[in-house]
């Protein structure tokens, strides 16, 4: 029970090195792996249900303000990019490198129903959920030692960091 708790936690605040240090941890202790998919779902559905309500909620209350005029006129602009189906696509997209709550959270201030909202927020996550077990059956295969594997872990998360800037310094 408390090994599964950790695993819902990690899945909620989808830490990549984390999550797949607590992937190869389960794994060594023979937690079965439909479990952790199931918590995976679980979290998944509940984070996009959460950030769709907390939406609504701040789209209800900001009704009229100067604010919601200004992303509304942020939206039609992008609405006018993408073109009719560039929303659906784009929160799918996004599922893949943000968090289920930020997508629910969109979808709803969009308009999208709550199940297309869940739908494609699962679509894009279930990407970076293949990624993370990618890595973790990856590593496990070659190295069994977990101090070994959390030190990679972290390597491997510097390194994408230091990646990530230099394609951010490079673009702009």
């Amino acid at each position: 029970m408390r090994l599964s708790l950790i695993i819902a936690t990690v899945l909620i605040v989808q830490e990549f090195a984390t999550s797949a240090y607590v992937f190869i941890i389960a794994l060594q202790q023979n937690y079965p792996m439909w479990g952790i998919h199931l918590i995976w779902l679980g979290t998944t559905i509940l984070d996009t249900y959460v950030g769709y309500v907390i939406g609504r909620f701040t789209r209800d209350r900001l009704r009229g303000t100067k604010l919601e005029r200004w992303i509304e006129n942020g939206a039609a602009k992008m609405r006018a990019t993408l073109g009719a189906h560039g929303e659906k696509f784009s929160l799918a997209l996004l599922g893949v490198i943000d968090f289920p709550y930020v997508n629910g959270f969109l979808g709803a201030w969009i308009g999208l129903p709550l199940r297309t909202t869940a739908l494609l927020t699962l679509a894009g996550n279930f990407v970076w959920y293949l990624v993370l077990w990618g890595t973790v059956l990856g590593l496990s295969a070659f190295v069994s030692d977990p101090d070994i594997l959390i030190l990679m872990l972290v390597g491997i998360g510097i390194l994408s960091h230091f990646l990530f800037r230099l394609f951010k310094a490079n673009k702009g």
